[in-house]
C-alpha cells in the first residue's frame, strides 16, 4: 500500500508538471520538433537539448537503511552532423561495493520518412553495455540506433544508490542549449541542506518541501569555453545541494569543517591508510642516510614516489579514495590519491609531519567555504608546513619540484586533514612563471637568416616546458612564431635533471623573413610564445585566471649586412595597467648593422574577475598592438 501510494504521488507531480508546462510523455513526440532545423535563441548550433528532466528522492527501507531513487530524461534534437556524436551515450556512477547501480534504460530516436511520416526506432538491450571503469566507478554505454540530421532521440534510466544525506547537484546549462530544463528534489526528513544556485537568468520554483520542490529554466545557451578561464564548473548555472545538518527527536548532527575531518580520519580507505605501517626500504634508506634537513629528507622523498610511481590519469569519484593502496605500491602505479598517500607515509616515516591535502583542482572549481563538503573537492595532496615554510605537493606530477605549489591548484581553497590543526589553507605562492629569451640572429641579402637562442625557463615555466620537451614537442614548440618562418636545426637542453636550477635550451636555427612590397619585417618576440590576442571577444562571463604572476625578458640582436637600409625602428615604449598590475617596456636602438632590442613583459596578478573585462579587453588591445611592431627594412 505504501509503495503504491509512493509511486501514485510520482505519478501526480509528473502530471501536475506536465500540465502547467505543456511536457510530452516519454514516446509522444511532437511533429515541430522533428521538422525543427535551428534554434530558435541560439542559431547555428549542432543540436539543442528539448527536455533535460530529473526526480530525486529518498526512499526508506526497513532494516537497510535509506536508498537514494533518481529518475532521468533527456530529449535531444540533432540538426548538425557534427552533433551525430551525442547519440553514444556514456553514464557514470559510482560502483564500489554495488552501492549505485543504473537500471530502467529504455531510449527512442525518432525520425520523418519521405511521406512524413514519424518513424520510431526503439533502444534494444543488445546495444547497451556496463563495465566497469576502476575500483569505485562504472559505466553503463549505449548507442541510440538509426540517428541522423534531424532526428531526436530521447532516453530515461533510474539511478539508485544506498547513501543518506546526499542530493546530486543539477546542472541546466551544457555546452549546447537547453530549451526546458526541470529538477524535482523531494528532501529527506530530517535532512536540512543548503540551496545554492548559480544562475544568469530566470530560475523558476515551485512545490513545497512535502510535495517536492522543481527547479526550472528555460532558454539556457550553450556554455562556450572562454580563453584563460580556471574551469567552466565555476560558472555552468546550476543548484546545489549541501548537507547542513540532520536533526529529528533523537539525534542531531551538524556539519562543520572539523566534523569532515573527523569523518574523513575515520574513513577506512583515508584515515585506515593513514594508521599503517610500512617500511622505508633499503634504496630509500640509502638516498637518506646522513641527511638531518627537513627539507633535504622532503626533496628527496618526494623525488623518489615522483620518479617511481605512474599516475593511472585516474582521480578516482571520491577524492581521497585509495582503497588499492598497497596494490598501486606493488604495481608502481596508481591513483592520485595512491600515489600521495604513499608520499604522506614515506615523510612520516622519515620524521616529517606530513598530513594529506584534500584539494579542489582548477577544473573542478572553486569549493565554497562557508559549506562543508567533502564532495567538494577532487583529489588528495601533501601538505608539510614547519616554522620556515610550507610545502605543497603532489608527486603525480612528473616535473614539478617539491617547492612549487603545483600549477592546477596554486590560489585556491584547500583542507588540510589533521585531528589538531587541521583545517582550510589558502595556496598562495611567491613564485611566477618566468621565461627570459636572448637571441643573436644574423641576416643574408637573399632574405635569409641564421642565429642562435638561449631560452631559461624558470619556476612555472619550468615545468610546462619539461612537459613540453618530454613528449618531444619542443621543436613544434619553437618553430611555431608570429610572423617568420623558422626552422630549428639542433637544441641542447640543460639542467633537465636537476628540479631547483632552470631549464636551458640552447637552439641553433634559420629561417626566411617575413616580406611583402619590397619591404622586409623583423619580431621582436621570436620564441616567447606569447602568440596572439587572446581577448577579442565583445563580452565575457568568466573570471580571467592567468594562474600564477607571470614575466618575459626578451632580448636580443639583429645582425644586418650592407644590403640593407632601416624604413622603420619601433619606438621605446612602457605601458602600465591603471593598477600597475601589468608592465610593458620596450626600448630598441641601432648602431652601425647592428639593432638591439629588449622587451619585458609582467603580469603581477594571478586573476581578475569578469567585471574586469573590459579593462583587460582595452589593455590587451593595445599591448598585442606594439608586441605585434615590426622593424621593417628595406633594400638599398
Amino acid at each position: 500500500m505504501k509503495q503504491f501510494s509512493i509511486i501514485f504521488f510520482l505519478l501526480f507531480c509528473i502530471l501536475s508538471l506536465n500540465a502547467q508546462d505543456k511536457i510530452p510523455d516519454f514516446g509522444s513526440i511532437d511533429k515541430a520538433d522533428l521538422e525543427m532545423k535551428d534554434c530558435d535563441f541560439e542559431p547555428g548550433a549542432e543540436a539543442v537539448v528539448l527536455l533535460d528532466i530529473g526526480e530525486v528522492q529518498y526512499a526508506y527501507l526497513q532494516g537497510s537503511g535509506s536508498l537514494f531513487e533518481g529518475e532521468y530524461r533527456f530529449r535531444i534534437k540533432i540538426l548538425k552532423e557534427s552533433a551525430l556524436k551525442m547519440a553514444n551515450v556514456k553514464i557514470q556512477y559510482y560502483n564500489k561495493g554495488s552501492m549505485e547501480d543504473l537500471t530502467d534504460l529504455s531510449g527512442i530516436t525518432y525520425n520523418l520518412d519521405n511521406n512524413g511520416n514519424v518513424v520510431e526506432s526503439k533502444l534494444e538491450r543488445k546495444e547497451k553495455y556496463k563495465k566497469s571503469i576502476d575500483e569505485v566507478r562504472g559505466e553503463t554505454s549505449f548507442a541510440m540506433p538509426d540517428v541522423k540530421v534531424g532526428s531526436v532521440i530521447e532516453y530515461r534510466y533510474k539511478i539508485s544508490i544506498s547513501t543518506f544525506g546526499y542530493i546530486p547537484s543539477w546542472h541546466f546549462q551544457k555546452e549546447i542549449p537547453v530549451k526546458y530544463s526541470a529538477y524535482r528534489v523531494v528532501f529527506p526528513r530530517g535532512c536540512q541542506f543548503t540551496v545554492q544556485t548559480i544562475s544568469r537568468q530566470p530560475l523558476e520554483k515551485k512545490g513545497s518541501k512535502s510535495s517536492g520542490n522543481w527547479f526550472i529554466m528555460r532558454n539556457i545557451p550553450g556554455f562556450r569555453e572562454e580563453p584563460m578561464s580556471a574551469g567552466e564548473s565555476n560558472y555552468l548555472q546550476r543548484v546545489d545541494f549541501l548537507l547542513s545538518k540532520i536533526q529529528d527527536p533523537y539525534y542531531f548532527y551538524e556539519i562543520t569543517w572539523p566534523k569532515v575531518i573527523e569523518n574523513l580520519l575515520a574513513d577506512r580507505d583515508f584515515g585506515g591508510i593513514l594508521k599503517t605501517e610500512i617500511s622505508i626500504g633499503d634504496e630509500l634508506a640509502a638516498l637518506l642516510n646522513g641527511i638531518t634537513s627537513d627539507k633535504e629528507k622532503i626533496r628527496i622523498i618526494y623525488s623518489y614516489v615522483q620518479g617511481s610511481m605512474l599516475w593511472n590519469e585516474h582521480y578516482a569519484t571520491e577524492p581521497y579514495n585509495s582503497s588499492a593502496f598497497f596494490y598501486a605500491w606493488d604495481e608502481k602505479q596508481g591513483n592520485i590519491a595512491d600515489i600521495n598517500f604513499m608520499l604522506i607515509k614515506l615523510l612520516q616515516k622519515a620524521g616529517i609531519n606530513a598530513q594529506p591535502l584534500l584539494v579542489s583542482t582548477k577544473e573542478n572549481g572553486a569549493i565554497n567555504v562557508n559549506y562543508p563538503s567533502v564532495d567538494q573537492f577532487d583529489a588528495v595532496m601533501v601538505y608539510v608546513k614547519d616554522s620556515n615554510q610550507r610545502y605543497v605537493m603532489n608527486a603525480a606530477d612528473k616535473y614539478n619540484p617539491y617547492d612549487l605549489v603545483p600549477d592546477d591548484v596554486v590560489y585556491t581553497n584547500a583542507l588540510v586533514v589533521d585531528k589538531d590543526h587541521g583545517g582550510l589553507v589558502g595556496l598562495n605562492n611567491n613564485k611566477k612563471f618566468q621565461n627570459d629569451i636572448y637571441s643573436t640572429i644574423y641576416l643574408e641579402a637573399d632574405g635569409k637568416l641564421t642565429g642562435n637562442a638561449t631560452l631559461t625557463s624558470y619556476n612555472y615555466a619550468r615545468t610546462i616546458r619539461m612537459n613540453t620537451y618530454k613528449k618531444n614537442k619542443l621543436k613544434e614548440l619553437l618553430e611555431d612564431n608570429e610572423g617568420i618562418k623558422v626552422q630549428v636545426d639542433s637544441i641542447s637542453v640543460k639542467n633537465d635533471k636537476d628540479e631547483m636550477k632552470p631549464l636551458v635550451q640552447e637552439i641553433q636555427f634559420n629561417g626566411d623573413m617575413q616580406s611583402g612590397g619590397g619591404y622586409y619585417f623583423l619580431p621582436l618576440c621570436l620564441f616567447s610564445g606569447l602568440g596572439k590576442n587572446p581577448f577579442i571577444d565583445d563580452t565575457r562571463i568568466t573570471d580571467i585566471d592567468l594562474k600564477y604572476p607571470k614575466k618575459y625578458v626578451i632580448t636580443g640582436s639583429y645582425f644586418l649586412t650592407d644590403d640593407f637600409m632601416v624604413n622603420d625602428l619601433p619606438k621605446n615604449k612602457k605601458m602600465l595597467m591603471p593598477d600597475s598590475s601589468i608592465e610593458l617596456t620596450r626600448m630598441v636602438q641601432k648602431e652601425n648593422n647592428t639593432i638591439s632590442f629588449r622587451l619585458t613583459l609582467d603580469f603581477n596578478a594571478p586573476a581578475y574577475d569578469a567585471e574586469s573585462y573590459p579593462l583587460i579587453k582595452e589593455f590587451f588591445k593595445k599591448m598585442y598592438a606594439i608586441l605585434d611592431e615590426r622593424i621593417v627594412l628595406k633594400k638599398k
